[in-house]
């Protein structure tokens, strides 16, 4: 059969070799993975990945309702700003609600406070080969920064989302990463219920030391006594597609 071009073709073989070192990752450490709908949200493929991952993330109502529907399992909405509107209607579907700052959270708890809550935390330390993509760049809005601040919200929270990678491959630097996220907010983790640690790391790549990077992902969440999640995007589907002209 000849396809029109420009099509976009998705190899599903290629595809299947990440799912499957997500799920060994999982197995070996007991992290969970939500797929990132901001980087990739072609649901024809979700039925595959369902099979792999723990449920989706978002970055919008649209892409929270997007994987309710299409994914299932567990929903995270996450959301720079949400308005009126969009906080009645993720409430009525998300099983995680995520905050970006104090004050959102502080201007919806009455209508969200059933649901498990989170805070995004900037802990002023990333990874990230350009500036745009840095989420603790000088002047970020992303997440919190005040730890004191955040301590006077635990008693609203289940856990904590940090996002501060942006394409890392290396193992020792997230290591030492985790060290630091452990050492500074530490006290707080063990009064939390679950920590995202986010997306940007490239452990789908050929030759990680997938052993080692499932290791620090076990040792860190028996410390705090916490369910990690993952959010994998550019990991999971990294190499398995491509516009076709």
């Amino acid at each position: 059969m000849t396809i029109a071009t420009p099509y976009y073709l998705i190899d599903e073989k290629k595809l299947l070799r990440n799912l499957q070192i997500i799920q060994q990752v999982r197995q070996l450490s007991g992290a969970k993975s939500v797929l990132a709908l901001k980087c990739f949200s072609t649901w024809s493929v979700f039925d595959l990945m369902k099979q792999y991952m723990d449920g989706t993330t978002s970055s919008s109502l649209y892409e929270a309702r997007l994987g309710h529907e299409k994914f299932g399992k567990e929903t995270h909405a996450y959301c720079v700003g949400y308005s009126q509107e969009d906080i009645l209607a993720v409430t009525e579907f998300a099983d995680k609600i995520i905050f970006n700052s104090v004050s959102q959270l502080d201007r919806y708890y009455d209508v969200v406070k059933s649901a498990k809550l989170g805070l995004r935390v900037n802990p002023g330390i990333s990874h990230s080969h350009f500036d745009l993509a840095d989420p603790a760049r000088k002047h970020s809005r992303l997440g919190v920064v005040d730890k004191q601040v955040l301590g006077q919200q635990l008693h609203r929270l289940s856990g904590f989302m940090f996002h501060y990678n942006c394409e890392n491959d290396d193992v020792d630097t997230f290591s030492k990463q985790l060290d630091f996220i452990g050492e500074y907010y530490g006290d707080m983790l063990k009064q939390l219920q679950w920590v995202s640690l986010g997306g940007g790391l490239y452990f789908t790549k050929e030759g990680y030391p997938i052993e080692t990077f499932s290791k620090r992902l076990a040792d860190f969440a028996k410390e705090f006594d916490v369910q990690v999640y993952l959010e994998p995007g550019e990991s999971a589907i990294t190499g398995c597609a491509e516009l076709v002209t």
